[in-house]
């Protein structure tokens, strides 16, 4: 006999955009997370049980610095055009500002936003690319808010157990004692 199942109840954790061309998100469910990427033609779906999540891997990337410098520059230039001209209504300064503007409002927002990273989830089945989670900021809110999660599905370990584990993987040593020869 089926027993009516309860409807899974999600919450958005993150959202991004890749290049203007693919909106991506990543939502919490009852036991996993679940990634979304959509094109407005298609959708796929990667979910990602909590009890089988094994890590998450932030690498910091180089594009908010770059974007940065670029944008800091033409800012700059504009200002620069801005302050060496002698009427402050003339039209040169008039353009100055009205080009320089939107550059200054993305470099300040860009700036809020915080440095940027490229991040994957270790699952058994090796790395799932997450980009609904490009910023460094967003990432350590997520591990802050899954950490009791995890932790209530997988259980939690000691530092000391994890590094006692790990040097007995490298070197081959039994991870737990023999037991005593019975007589």
């Amino acid at each position: 006999m089926n027993r009516p199942t309860q409807p899974v109840t999600y919450r958005r954790l993150a959202r991004g955009t890749i290049a203007m061309i693919m909106r991506c998100s990543l939502w919490l469910g009852d036991d996993h997370l679940l990634s979304v990427k959509s094109t407005g033609y298609t959708e796929e779906y990667v979910r990602i049980y909590l009890k089988d999540l094994k890590g998450i891997i932030a690498q910091r990337t180089k594009t908010w610095m770059l974007l940065n410098i670029l944008l800091g520059i033409v800012v700059g230039l504009c200002g620069i055009g801005i302050l060496n001209t002698n009427d402050i209504f003339s039209p040169g300064t008039i353009a100055f500002f009205i080009f320089g503007a939107p550059f200054l409002i993305v470099f300040l927002v860009n700036l809020f936003k915080g440095p940027t990273c490229k991040t994957n989830l270790l699952t058994p089945l090796g790395l799932v690319d997450i980009p609904a989670l490009q910023r460094a900021r967003k990432v350590a809110r997520l591990i802050q808010e899954l950490r009791p999660l995890i932790a209530s599905h997988q259980g939690s370990m000691l530092r000391s157990e994890l590094l006692s584990r790990y040097d007995n993987q490298r070197t081959g040593a039994p991870s737990t004692p023999a037991p005593p020869p019975t007589p």
